[in-house]
């Protein structure tokens, strides 16, 4: 994803309830396996079908995937600080 902060806050904004869970849940947890990121998105947060919220956010480019794992795109972290101002 080459997009600019304004880019990627304005996918943000755009973005349902269950994607905007998951895309918290990757703020708080840079980086997770992908059955203990199921398991938790499923059981902790309600999250009906979280394979196809993952998907969604990796069609997005606020994913990536790793090797055995997910992770919140370096991007994305610096978009959302500069929103916040921290």
């Amino acid at each position: 994803m080459n997009k600019d902060s304004g880019a990627i806050r304005k996918v943000i904004e755009g973005l349902d309830r269950d994607s905007l869970q998951t895309l918290k849940y990757f703020v708080q947890n840079k980086s997770v396996g992908e059955l203990l990121a199921v398991r938790e998105l499923r059981g902790l947060y309600r999250i009906k079908d979280p394979l196809k919220v993952l998907s969604r956010l990796l069609e997005l480019g606020l994913l990536e995937r790793g090797i055995g794992c997910y992770n919140i795109r370096p991007e994305v972290i610096k978009a959302l600080k500069q929103a916040t101002g921290r």
